[in-house]
């Protein structure tokens, strides 16, 4: 079987190699972007775990001296 001028032409080789490159460099850019949002949210979730659990223990002490000062004052 004699391959086709179609298959013969340079453009055409051209185009398919750049599609497959194409290809290659969104699977990169897409394993990049998970590795980079993966990053970003253990780093959120290590700096706004303690904190969301500081505020908690923040408005349990506030709520328990309300409850406090509204016993003492009736």
């Amino acid at each position: 079987m004699k391959a086709t001028r179609k298959h013969k032409d340079f453009k055409s080789r051209q185009a398919r190699q750049s599609s497959y490159l194409y290809r290659i460099i969104t699977k990169a850019v897409k394993a990049v972007a998970i590795i980079i949002g993966a990053v970003i949210g253990i780093a959120l979730w290590a700096v706004v775990r303690p904190i969301l659990r500081g505020i908690g223990w923040l408005i349990s002490i506030l709520t328990a001296a309300g409850a406090i000062y509204w016993l003492m004052t009736l």
